[in-house]
């Protein structure tokens, strides 16, 4: 028997939202910002072979990256350079949507230190931390240091990859569970790479880093503000009990998902004896029902 405890159709998958929920930084899950994921709990997803843009909503019967195809092909946040922002083009004038860039691209941003499967820099915005680390699947992370722009950060990263790793491998990131350096380590690193921003400094002129004139008078955020210091944090998932061998499913080569949800970490789902990752869904349209086993008593 099965007592159904959330369950809609249509519906159009988002990534799950996650915080973390308590002293030791467990990260609780929602699944599109409504429904507590827990273990235990099973899941079936169904798709109706249609999506929806992420940008302006429309049911389309294939998309691009989560986007339609005019909307990938105008909207900004589907540029070449929301995935390497030192591509940024604003300044020549050939940004798709200026305003939009104003207010997302040229906004307070961190460059970070995270632990994955291995020690690595990203960047993202300042009102993404902890959202970002959790995304990731990182187990431990600390800001580097706040930069006026994606554009500046996004140079920041691509220098730091001299001595960093900017990617995971999502299948190493899932078996290293929550394993983490210790926090001597972790410092140890911090420091090690805060020596190497040192050295970025004396040659980079931050102050003559692009930045839009009509919003140097709004901004009052220095270009560069170094963290000399770990502020250290610790990230907790809710992992299997037991890992076997990692294989993954989705939508486009399933029609259907489903089983027991044994684990979660990053955007990944651990369900019976796969993964999925949800993040990688979004604007897919299916239906959903998430249930909980219900065990008839004994006589």
């Amino acid at each position: 028997m099965m007592k159904s405890l959330y369950q809609k159709n249509p519906q159009t998958i988002l990534k799950m939202s996650v915080v973390p929920k308590n002293s030791n930084n467990e990260i609780e899950y929602r699944w599109n910002n409504e429904f507590l994921i827990e273990k235990g709990h099973h899941i079936q997803l169904t798709k109706l072979n249609e999506y929806e843009c992420l940008s302006c909503k429309k049911i389309i019967p294939k998309y691009f990256g989560g986007y339609c195809y005019v909307c990938n092909l105008k909207k900004a946040s589907a540029d070449f350079c929301m995935l390497d922002p030192s591509l940024c083009h604003y300044s020549k004038g050939t940004c798709r949507e200026p305003q939009w860039a104003d207010n997302f691209c040229f906004s307070p941003h961190y460059v970070y230190l995270a632990f994955t499967d291995k020690f690595k820099v990203g960047i993202t915005r300042k009102n993404q931390i902890p959202t970002r680390w959790c995304d990731q699947g990182a187990t431990m992370a600390a800001i580097l240091c706040q930069v006026n722009s994606r554009y500046l950060s996004g140079l920041l990263e691509k220098k730091l990859t001299k001595i960093l790793a900017d990617k995971s491998h999502w299948i190493n990131m899932l078996k290293m569970g929550n394993c983490r350096p210790t926090q001597k380590d972790f410092s140890e690193k911090f420091y090690e790479v805060q020596n190497y921003l040192n050295e970025i400094q004396k040659e980079f002129q931050f102050d003559k880093v692009f930045f839009p004139e009509h919003l140097k008078n709004l901004n009052q955020n220095l270009p560069f503000q170094q963290y000399l210091e770990p502020e250290i944090y610790e990230l907790n998932y809710q992992m299997p009990n037991e890992m076997n061998k990692i294989k993954s499913k989705n939508l486009s080569k399933h029609d259907v998902i489903e089983g027991e949800i044994i684990g979660m970490k990053g955007q990944y789902l651990f369900i019976d004896d796969f993964v999925t990752n949800i993040r990688s869904h979004e604007g897919y349209r299916v239906s959903v029902n998430f249930w909980r086993q219900k065990i008839d008593p004994v006589l």
